[in-house]
């Protein structure tokens, strides 16, 4: 894979997926097993915060890539 191919938007959503991903599974693996909160309720907290680290992390990734 060439990674020299990629246009900077490609890479700052690859990254902000990634993290986002990250946050919102161990969140909710955090919420479900460290609190005993209900497994479906920590599910949708962990999505809820997924999506809006990367709504937050694309923009600001993709003016740092675009550099």
């Amino acid at each position: 894979m060439d990674f020299n191919a990629w246009r900077p938007e490609d890479t700052a959503r690859r990254f902000s997926i990634m993290g986002a991903s990250s946050l919102g599974t161990f969140l909710w693996i955090g919420l479900w097993l460290g609190s005993g909160l209900n497994p479906l309720l920590a599910l949708l907290v962990g999505i809820v915060a997924g999506v809006v680290a990367h709504l937050i992390a694309f923009p600001v990734l993709r003016a740092l890539f675009r550099r």
